[in-house]
Parts: C-alpha cells; structure tokens; sequence
C-alpha cells in the first residue's frame, strides 16, 4: 500500500476497519404472513411474525455461528459445504461493537418466488 493510502495514523485501514471486509447479505421476505430471513453466504434461515424479530433473529444466528465455527474450525474448514464461510466469519469476529457487525450486512427486500 503506498505511504498516502494510510491516512493520518500511518495503519492500513482495511486491517482496522471490519467494514472494509467482505459484506454478509441478509434478505428479507414475506410469505404467507410470515417474514423469512436469509443470509446465503452463511446458508442460515430464519422465520418469524415481524420484519424486525426476523432480522434481529438472523443477527443473533450469525453472531452464534461465528463463535461456533472458530470454536471448531478445524471440523468447519474441513467441511466442503462450510470452508467457504471462513472469510466472512473472521470479518464477523473481527467486528468489536454491534454496530461494527451491523455496517457488515447489506439487507435486501424482495419477494419469495416458487
């Protein structure tokens, strides 16, 4: 990185800053009354009576599956369907604040289709 991309401090911001990291997606949909959230990077899922507990719901499991993957990441790494998912849950651990994991999602409204 060259001398002027540091900024003030001299520190590469993309290492300090987890929303330099990779984004999660979490879509939002209603169906039959109901409210699905999904984030397909992570393959996690969730459905519930609001938009918002849906949300704060799918929030809580990805926090819960970041901990449990570095918990096991040998078994996780390993797995063909899971190993993919490390670069978003180290960008997740990194994130300090709620806020900070909170600047990490892009959330997305649509329609669920058949």
């Amino acid at each position: 990185m060259r001398e002027e991309e540091k900024g003030d401090s001299g520190a590469d911001p993309s290492i300090s800053d987890p929303t330099n990291q990779c984004k999660v997606t979490i879509l939002l949909a209603k169906d039959n009354g109901l409210y699905c959230a999904k984030c397909p990077e992570l393959d996690l899922v969730t459905e519930l009576p609001t938009v918002d507990a849906a949300l704060e719901d799918l929030i809580e499991a990805i926090q819960d599956y970041a901990k449990e993957y570095l918990r096991d990441r040998d078994r996780y790494a390993a797995s063909p369907n899971r190993a993919h998912h490390l670069t978003y849950i180290e960008a997740i651990a990194a994130c300090k604040t709620d806020w900070e994991l909170r600047t990490l999602i892009e959330i997305k409204h649509g329609l669920v289709h058949v």
